[in-house]
């Protein structure tokens, strides 16, 4: 998984952070995120035993590393799946590392059997994904693209 600049440099200065993003680029782990949307569930929860079993449970519930998980979690989901946040942090109940987490819901997926873009489909669902998987620096870049070409359509 390639996440952005401001994830790996969170991850850089934390002690487990480089074990958390180990850990999240596991696919049996991102599949298990997945799965715990479709039911309903926080998918930061899908991080909990591989990181008791990696780094211990103490060392799980650090407050920054929890923090971060979220944010690792949601570059996941979002920019992989997809999905989309449904509503405000959560209380999350028995688990052993996370307290809370951001519930997702999963986005609607347009696609064809060839692979394209499906007869009707926005081009906008198409912008939103590439956005999403944008690093701050990348995005900054193309807000100015942007506005470069409003500017020239206006003129």
């Amino acid at each position: 998984m390639d996440f952005s600049s401001r994830i790996r440099a969170r991850a850089a200065g934390l002690l487990n952070g480089a074990m958390l993003l180990q850990i999240a680029s596991r696919e049996d782990v991102q599949q298990e995120m997945l799965r715990r949307i479709r039911l309903g569930e926080k998918p930061v929860t899908a991080l909990s035993q591989a990181l008791i079993e990696s780094i211990g449970q103490e060392a799980a519930q650090d407050d920054n590393l929890r923090r971060l998980s979220g944010e690792v979690t949601a570059a996941i989901v979002e920019g992989r799946f997809g999905c989309q946040r449904s509503t405000g942090s959560k209380l999350i109940k028995g688990d052993l590392v996370f307290t809370s987490g951001q519930p997702f819901k999963e986005g609607v997926r347009h696609s064809t059997a060839e692979g394209g873009t499906p007869q009707g489909g926005s081009d906008l669902t198409i912008a939103e994904v590439l956005i999403k998987l944008l690093g701050n620096e990348n995005l900054f870049a193309l807000e100015k693209l942007v506005g470069q070409e409003l500017h020239r359509r206006a003129a």
